[in-house]
């Protein structure tokens, strides 16, 4: 059976439990018949979302991480009462980060717990997949299997009061025993590669007034908890995701937080006062209560430079960003039956305060002239009508926002100068248009793509980018008149 080099990198790091080197991670590619260079692979294990870097050159992957940590949760009233549980956030960040709640498998005494649709309030729903975020929340619930009755773009008229998930038995997993409140579900990973996840039941013992071991050693567990968050925040600020935000925090604290007795997420932010759920652009994190978070912080200052956001940019942005640029432009020619100029979609995706020397510019004409010409060959009207006027609009908001963001990159204004929640807005636009476009090209996705569910997604963009807009234009537009003025003084 031929493989493939992306089937065997895959195959190693959803798989490798051990700590290993870039040099170790070449020598299994070499073996299995793939050239490479140590510089690649290291590139390869740096891109990774499911591989940290450790020093002296060592990584460990997620399932090294996370396999067989112990992790717990409570469930609650409403789901003691019907008998079943969601699993929603409640295996972050010990699980795969993509894979859906509802493909999660459960295991129990060796046994595979089954699960069915159960319907439970909507505020239930919200609370177990609050660690999401905010603007990926509904999208989770919604998407969750066992939901055949509401859609996205319903949400936007009422939001239902109930809805129906993927629930798992409370009874396969007490094997018989009552489930009462207070009591937990202790969890651990025992197949990463798979979403495979134990659990079992854990009694309370709580007997009256008496504090009993294992409340003691829960509520070391929130201060360790607590400090290690603190000290996350220091460290990496934001992340990506409060997923990645856990995902450290689990990482460098496993043996305080990792043990039987211990609480869980959702608990820990019920019972501190120091954390909470904050606004992060149009996203959430887990932060400092009551601050706002910002782009610039301790974790990142020493390595922003003036040309960083570009660098960040230049990371996100894919050939299928030119890809839909290029199909955009063919629909078009066709449906108008007139030709725009390959130069004018060019000075689309790559906007004018981009400098490019004249052989730079011929070499881009060359490469996205091969490109159209190989799309035009292959371009099917028929499969791409189905989609052609939301990537149209996506783009149109693509261009706009790429055209700031590329207007405040070149300024050679600091990053500082500009509002920092915009700007944290701004960057998460770019990022999540992207990936939209990305779907959009996605060819085998066509056909199943939630074209009205998508049209919502825009119109929520739209309207944010027109709020944050004036404000970043009159920032750049104020500092560079402060440049002006200095220039001024010292002629």
């Amino acid at each position: 059976m031929i493989q493939f080099p992306g089937e065997v990198i895959s195959a190693y790091l959803r798989q490798q439990s051990d700590v290993f080197t870039d040099n170790d991670f070449y020598l299994y590619l070499k073996q299995n018949g793939i050239k490479t260079t140590i510089d690649e692979v290291h590139e390869i294990l740096h891109m990774s979302d499911i591989v940290f870097p450790l020093i002296d050159e060592q990584y460990v992957t997620r399932a090294g991480a996370f396999l067989g940590r112990w992790f717990s949760f409570k469930p609650s009233k409403e789901e003691i009462e019907k008998n079943a549980f969601i699993i929603g956030h409640r295996c972050m960040p010990f699980v795969d980060p993509e894979i859906a709640p509802d493909s999660i498998k459960v295991f129990s005494n060796g046994l595979e717990v089954s699960s069915s649709p159960v319907t439970f309030s909507m505020n239930l729903a919200m609370d177990v997949f609050a660690l999401y975020g905010e603007g990926y929340i509904i999208p989770y619930i919604f998407n969750d299997k066992s939901n055949t009755k509401f859609n996205i773009s319903s949400i936007q008229y009422n939001m239902p009061s109930e809805i129906t998930l993927t629930a798992w038995s409370l009874n396969q997993v007490t094997h018989g025993q009552k489930f009462k409140y207070g009591d937990r579900i202790l969890c651990r990973v025992i197949d990463w590669d798979k979403s495979i996840v134990e659990m079992t039941l854990q009694k309370s013992d709580m007997d009256g007034l008496v504090v009993s071991e294992s409340d003691i050693l829960r509520e070391e567990w929130y201060s360790y908890f607590e400090n290690g968050l603190l000290e996350s925040f220091e460290r990496h600020g934001p992340s990506r995701s409060i997923e990645e935000q856990l995902s450290f925090l689990f990482l460098e604290n496993q043996e305080q937080l990792c043990i039987r007795s211990c609480g869980s997420v959702e608990e820990f932010l019920s019972h501190t006062t120091k954390i909470d759920f904050e606004a992060y652009g149009v996203e959430t994190r887990i932060w400092h209560s009551g601050q706002n978070v910002p782009y610039v912080g301790k974790w990142n200052k020493a390595v922003i430079e003036k040309d960083s956001l570009m660098t960040e940019m230049a990371m996100l942005f894919t050939p299928q960003i030119i890809d839909a640029y290029l199909e955009n432009h063919i629909y078009e020619s066709k449906k108008k039956r007139k030709t725009e100029k390959l130069e004018e979609v060019i000075e689309k995706i790559f906007p004018q305060n981009i400098r490019m020397s004249p052989s730079e510019r011929r070499f881009v004409m060359l490469n996205i002239g091969k490109r159209h010409d190989i799309l035009k060959k292959n371009y099917n009207n028929f499969s791409d009508f189905t989609i052609a006027e939301i990537r149209k609009r996506a783009l149109e908001l693509f261009t706009q926002v790429n055209s700031l963001l590329c207007s405040i990159g070149c300024s050679g204004i600091e990053i500082l100068e500009f509002p920092q929640q915009e700007l944290v807005i701004l960057t998460q636009l770019y990022s999540h248009i992207v990936r939209l476009l990305e779907e959009v090209e996605n060819a085998f996705l066509r056909t199943e793509l939630p074209v009205e569910d998508v049209s919502v997604s825009i119109d929520g963009m739209e309207e944010t980018f027109d709020e944050i807009e004036g404000t970043l234009k009159t920032a750049l537009e104020m500092n560079r008149l402060k440049g002006y003025e200095i220039l001024k003084d010292r002629c």
